[in-house]
This record gives structure tokens, C-alpha cells and sequence, in this order.
């Protein structure tokens, strides 16, 4: 069943593929939209953009895990993803667990992987942070 009015933030996630990327504590979505100068003295005085290039980004953020449970993206996934130099489909949208939500949207796309940061700080639980670029259209759909 859809998701309806104001929602609890747990909901949304980021799925590399089909799966969710585990134990996210955060995650945000980033579309911009480049707006050259197209001011000319006809113009007025005033300031005049044109519509440039799209971009968008995806992070998140969470506690890491090395273990792998084959149902979930984790740490190692993210760095080999990276190190292959190679684009993921990823998806952010709301889910139960790691169940999407039925008539949800959901923005995807192709992206590679700018950054993984692991942190390790004393008796702290190890965490991570991870930033996808993404590589063309980002569409936004509705989950099936």
C-alpha cells in the first residue's frame, strides 16, 4: 500500500540494484540544474539563464558490516563497485525492511561510486559513508 501524507524519514532508502544498502542510518537525494549566464544588453539590467545540464547524486550513511548476508549491499560491495570503476543501477525510494513499497515513487539511475569513507573511532561502532555520481537520466517512476 502506498505510503499517504507526512512519512517517517526510517521509510526512505538507497538500493543498489535490488538491494538495500544495509544498516543506513541516512541517505539523501541531489538533482541541480546548471543555469548559464545568458544575459545580454537587451536584457534590461536584469540577470538571464539559460536551461544547462542536469546532475544528480545520491549518499548514505550507516553503520558497517563486513559480514556478508547476500540480501543487502554492504561496505566490501560499495568498495568493489569503486575499485572496478564500474556503474550500479541505484535507486532511492521507501521500503519496509528491505521490501519496497508498493506505488511509491522512485527515482533511479546509473552511477558510479565518488566516495567511501569507514570510520573506526574507539568502543564506537565502525561506520561508513558513501557518495554515488550519476552517470545520464535520473527518472522517477512509481515502485510496481
Amino acid at each position: 500500500m502506498a505510503t499517504t501524507g507526512i512519512f517517517n524519514g526510517t521509510q526512505l532508502v538507497v538500493l543498489v540494484g535490488t538491494e538495500v544498502i544495509a544498516h543506513a542510518t541516512s541517505c539523501s537525494l541531489s538533482v541541480s540544474a546548471d543555469l548559464p549566464d545568458a544575459t545580454t544588453k537587451q536584457s534590461g539590467g536584469w540577470a538571464a539563464e539559460i536551461a544547462g545540464l542536469r546532475s544528480w547524486s545520491l549518499t548514505t550513511d550507516g553503520l558497517a558490516t563486513v559480514e556478508p548476508t547476500g540480501t543487502d549491499y554492504i561496505v566490501g560491495d560499495i568498495f568493489t563497485a569503486l575499485n572496478g570503476r564500474t556503474s550500479v543501477t541505484v535507486k532511492f525510494t521507501t521500503a519496509n525492511g528491505s521490501t519496497v513499497i508498493a506505488g511509491d515513487l522512485v527515482w533511479s539511475g546509473s552511477a558510479f561510486v565518488e566516495s567511501l569513507d569507514i570510520t573506526a573511532d574507539m568502543e564506537s561502532p565502525v561506520t561508513y559513508s558513501a557518495s554515488f555520481t550519476g552517470t545520464g537520466v535520473l527518472t522517477q517512476s512509481t515502485n510496481a
